[in-house]
């Protein structure tokens, strides 16, 4: 090939990329599409009085075994006076555990004990002719969603409906600390409705999207890490920053082994107190190796 055929090559190769870009960046979010029905609504924040939040459109669906769902969106009043704990949850992709989605819950108790959770995941919101890829992911396919729900709801969609391995930790954080994430998550999840912006593989994801609203409210608590991309060491980093509680785990490893909740979620997926059923065989289980340790 010439040194002219090989120029003009390069020439279109260059101006055939710079096309691409262009199409890819001349993609405007848009609140209304025709989206999958779990993704059709948007929650939103009304604050009632300092610290206290109405929340509507709780996503409430149940999945099951057998890949349905019953459908459901309800309204939650919440109290930061009321927040009890706080966990972060993970579930490694199948095919490459290098990788994960990640996510949060909150955990409320009014004076009485009873008590009831919400969680929040940074998803990729699909249209209903849309499935998710890692590559569509970074070409502006998706637009951001702060989907907020009951446990119920997400832990069962991934643990019975997907039956994927998922992991939960409690993290060590005050009242204060809680209340003042929440605040920051729910300003985040009002902004998002007003002004859509687009999922991000790799700098608009579930993990990342979590650690910059955690260093809105917390500024520099969560230095950038290669788990902001490899979103499957996402806990491990928290554990090694003080954020996990370890329970006298000795290791990450031994705690994540005590971990995998999968099939406390599979088994009690129907129960009416969900969150308090779970949990409870969770606390259960870690106290029954504890005490097979210290033997």
């Amino acid at each position: 090939m010439s040194r002219d055929a090989q120029n003009l090559a390069i020439l279109i190769v260059i101006l055939m990329g710079l096309i691409f870009a262009a199409v890819v960046l001349s993609k405007t979010p848009r609140e209304a599409r025709d989206w999958k029905d779990h993704f059709a609504r948007t929650a939103a924040f009304e604050e009632t009085a300092p610290g206290q939040y109405q929340l509507s459109n709780l996503r409430t669906y149940v999945f099951d075994a057998k890949g349905g769902a019953a459908p459901g969106w309800s309204d939650a009043s919440l109290d930061t006076d009321n927040l009890a704990e706080m966990w972060f949850f993970i579930e490694p992709f199948p095919e490459n555990p290098l990788f994960a989605h990640s996510f949060l819950s909150f955990v409320f108790e009014t004076e009485d004990g009873a008590r009831k959770t919400v969680s929040v995941s940074i998803e990729a919101r699909m249209e209903k002719t849309e499935s998710y890829s890692a590559i569509a992911g970074v070409l502006r396919n998706y637009e951001l969603a702060y989907v907020w729900s009951t446990e119920q709801d997400i832990l069962t969609r991934i643990a019975v409906g997907l039956d994927h391995t998922l992991f939960a930790y409690k993290l060590n954080l005050d009242r204060e600390q809680m209340g003042r994430l929440l605040a920051y998550f729910a300003r985040r999840t009002n902004e998002l409705k007003v002004r859509p912006r687009f999922y991000n593989t790799l700098h608009s994801n579930c993990t990342n999207e979590l650690a910059k609203a955690v260093n809105e409210a917390f500024p520099k608590a969560l230095p950038w890490h290669r788990s902001w991309v490899f979103t499957g060491r996402s806990a491990d980093w928290l554990y090694r920053l003080g954020f996990i509680e370890d329970a006298d785990a000795g290791s990450f490893d031994a705690l994540t082994a005590a971990s995998d909740i999968r099939e406390l979620v599979q088994t009690h997926a129907d129960a009416a107190n969900f969150s308090d059923a779970w949990r409870g065989a969770f606390s259960t289980a870690a106290e029954n190796q504890g005490a097979g340790e210290a033997r």
